[in-house]
């Protein structure tokens, strides 16, 4: 079976309504593409200004950009307009130069040398102004654009100042101001208003701006939409709740990222193609000094006068209006099974066929759920009934139809206003019912955990019951502090606490946990039989950040991992800390044991591997970390030596796992025999060991490379065995020392290491 399409994906907030239905048009892709999808949401990269302040961890989210690797994605799609709306140009640049190397795709920014897709901002902008001038005769613009250093902004910027110029007008620098697309925008509306003291209208690059446009107008004394005309950008959520609503362009960020990603297979293979750009419509509200819905534009756009040629074409262009590219999703399949009856039915009514309406009233009760308003706004859903309500009365020429049709659609509004508030109480419902679940799960957890381990799986069981289907909990080994102003790192190894899906939830033992960073979205706990929408999410509070949630979830349920990563982060602060009293009672009570008796060998026990009777994971990192931190050993010349089994996997599956077993004990063997019996050597899991060697003198790698070398040669001709049994190994050395963690000098060694594979899996091929 081929392998499946691992599809990356890095966006900024899930839950700003623009990138969620960005996320809803890639996960439809993969779909269809039977890809899975890897969502890595940050945040905002730059320096936060001073109105950020209640922000200021917010870098934190920005960790799960650096978990995007050749080895777990193929490609990668990256909203880079968003991500860096306030971004220098140098932090752009150091953000483009730290991608995987795979094809990279940027959306909604137009990138030199990278393939993108984006909106068509100059149709769009063009359609605003020629609104504001011909529709209300609009002389003075002002303009707010976004940032200077985002290249969408510009373009933007551009497309209006080129519409403006078609009616004979000019767009001066005293006109312009640049905001952040954030809805922080008061300070550079002010600005605009305090140079321009006679605009007849504001343009605004994103509805987000326009918010704080708003709060800038009314503490003037005016009125949007009647002293001042404003529109936006995107047609973003906030845009038809705002008093009034906000005249914009709907810019449908889901149709644009499904346009991309169904064509991931050809950036892979690296097919010419074209920059694409997606179309743009305006969208009339009370802001811009409309009274609301233009029916003329709706009629045709919706090709409503097909309903009298005898065709369905106003059926399709409907559906394509309420849905975009979600009607070629299988779920939505019943919706427009049922709205197609309801509008066949009202057409039947209007060209004198068989049907009444009663038939079209009955047709429609079924039509509004929560999975319609799953893939489309009330607002379209409003729209489509205004015009046909309209459509239907302009049909009849008697008052008494005329009556009877207001009745009827009047009716229509009064369920879909009810459906809405009920739809709204059931997801405050489900809210509830998640935080309760969080919670109770986090209180029960104190109560759960033994004396000696937490139960990490008891924090996350009952997740997959709202709509995660696996969740894998993973934390960082060590203490990771991550600061603002130091630039993460992403360790080499992680630790898998727990996992939950529709089977329940388990801990991995220990022997289990240990895993490759880059691996933790495809590894032995992973379920990868049928394609998955995965979410990296970090686990932080404050500075201190303890590791990584992965979520396999469809888009619906995006806005939920926040709320459940910030309990489950809060939950982790306390067991940590109660963690490490344990820690540290029961390192005390052994130390005070084994003074009075004298006994070490429960402790030998409960810290050995028993395959190979070296140190196990835990035993290797208590020794070595006291060696390192013991003052006698300071400055004193120390190496690790990090040891990977080349062929395990191999040898496993051809052979059987007890010669697997027999593999690993020679692995051991060798190593003892390579060092001292003085020497710490441990086996930290599976077919990975490790070395901890005080040596007193510099350049020790190549001997002991060279010494491993002849003692596997000589191993290999007496157990004469049909598999070799060789090793790859990764040499770190350094001087003892009090400030050194035992962790970062790990991930050191497990650099060479990783190096030493690569050039080995270059040289002979693929070896596991």
């Amino acid at each position: 079976m081929a392998k499946r399409l691992n599809i990356g994906f890095m966006v900024d907030d899930l839950n700003n309504y623009f990138t969620s239905q960005a996320c809803k048009g890639a996960e439809l892709a993969a779909k269809h593409l039977d890809a899975n999808l890897i969502v890595f949401p940050g945040r905002y990269l730059g320096e936060p200004d001073g109105k950020f302040g209640s922000k200021e961890y917010e870098y934190q989210y920005n960790s799960v950009f650096s978990l995007a690797s050749s080895q777990n994605i193929d490609i990668l799609y990256v909203l880079l307009g968003t991500i860096c709306s306030r971004a220098s140009e140098k932090i752009q640049q150091e953000f483009l130069e730290s991608l995987p190397d795979v094809p990279i795709v940027h959306l909604f920014a137009k990138v030199d040398g990278y393939q993108s897709v984006t909106f068509d901002n100059k149709s769009g902008f063009k359609n605003v102004v020629r609104h504001l001038i011909e529709g209300h005769h609009v002389k003075n613009i002002g303009y707010v654009s976004g940032p200077k250093t985002n290249q969408d902004a510009l373009e933007r910027l551009d497309a209006c100042r080129e519409a403006v110029a078609e009616f004979g007008l000019e767009l001066s620098d005293k006109q312009i101001v640049y905001g952040d697309f954030t809805d922080e925008s008061e300070d550079v509306v002010r600005e605009l208003m305090k140079k321009n003291s006679k605009l007849d209208a504001i343009v605004f690059a994103n509805d987000s701006m326009a918010v704080g446009g708003y709060k800038v107008i009314y503490e003037m004394g005016l009125v949007p939409g009647k002293d001042i005309l404003v529109t936006g950008f995107d047609d973003d959520a906030v845009s038809i709740a705002m008093v009034p609503p906000l005249t914009t362009v709907e810019a449908s960020s889901a149709d644009l990222t499904y346009k991309a990603f169904i064509n991931a297979p050809n950036y892979i293979k690296g097919t010419e193609l074209t920059n694409m750009e997606v179309e743009t419509y305006l969208v009339q509200r009370s802001s811009c000094g409309c009274e609301g819905l233009n029916y003329v534009e709706m009629y045709s756009r919706l090709h409503l006068e097909s309903i009298f040629n005898g065709n369905n074409k106003f059926i399709d262009s409907i559906e394509k209006y309420l849905f975009g590219i979600f009607e070629e999703d299988a779920a939505v399949g019943k919706i427009k099974q049922k709205i197609n009856a309801f509008l066949q039915a009202y057409a039947s009514v209007l060209t004198g066929g068989s049907s009444s309406w009663d038939d079209v009233n009955n047709s429609f009760g079924s039509i509004v759920s929560p999975l319609l308003f799953s893939y489309t706004v009330p607002e379209k859903f409003y729209n489509v009934l205004a015009i046909l309500q309209k459509t239907a009365v302009d049909a009849v020429n008697d008052l008494d139809s005329i009556n009877s049709i207001h009745e009827i659609f009047t009716g229509f509004y009064r369920q879909l206003s009810f459906r809405a508030i009920s739809i709204d109480s059931d997801d405050r419902s489900r809210s509830d019912k998640l935080n309760r679940l969080v919670n109770q799960r986090s209180e029960d957890v104190f109560l759960v955990s033994n004396d000696n381990e937490v139960s990490y799986e008891h924090l996350i069981d009952g997740l997959p019951n709202i709509g995660f289907k696996q969740t894998l909990m993973y934390l960082f080994q060590g203490n990771v502090h991550n600061s603002a102003d130091v630039k993460w790192k992403r360790p080499n190894s992680i630790l898998l606490k727990a996992v939950a899906n529709r089977k329940g939830a388990i801990a991995p033992v220990e022997e289990q946990q240990l895993v490759r960073t880059v691996g933790i979205f495809d590894n032995e706990f992973v379920d990868n039989e049928d394609r998955a929408t995965l979410v990296a999410f970090p686990l932080f509070v404050g500075d201190d950040l303890y590791g990584m949630l992965v979520v396999d979830s469809d888009c619906r349920s995006f806005a939920d991992i926040s709320p459940v990563a910030n309990q489950l982060s809060i939950t982790l602060k306390s067991l940590l800390l109660i963690e490490g009293q344990k820690k540290a009672k029961k390192t005390l009570q052994n130390s005070l044991e084994q003074f009075m008796r004298d006994n070490s060998l429960l402790d030998a026990i409960s810290k050995s591997d028993e395959l190979t009777g070296l140190y196990n994971r835990r035993g290797f990192l208590d020794h070595s970390q006291k060696a390192i931190t013991d003052l006698q050993n300071k400055g004193k010349k120390t190496l690790v030596c990090y040891a990977d089994m080349d062929n395990l996997k191999m040898v496993n599956d051809k052979f059987g796992h007890d010669e697997g077993d027999f593999a690993l004990r020679e692995i051991a063997a060798v190593l003892k025999e390579t060092f001292r019996s003085t020497d710490i050597i441990g086996r930290l899991g599976g077919d990975e060991f490790v070395v901890f060697a005080i040596v007193g003198v510099e350049n020790c790698e190549a001997v002991i490379k060279k010494r491993i070398t002849e003692i596997l040669k000589r191993h290999n001709e007496n157990v004469s065995k049909p598999y070799p049994i060789d090793m790859s190994t990764g040499i770190y050395e350094f001087e003892c020392s009090p400030d050194i963690d035992i962790y970062s000098v790990l991930d050191l060694a497990d650099e060479k290491l990783y190096n030493e594979k690569t050039e080995k899996k270059a040289r002979n091929g693929s070896y596991r």
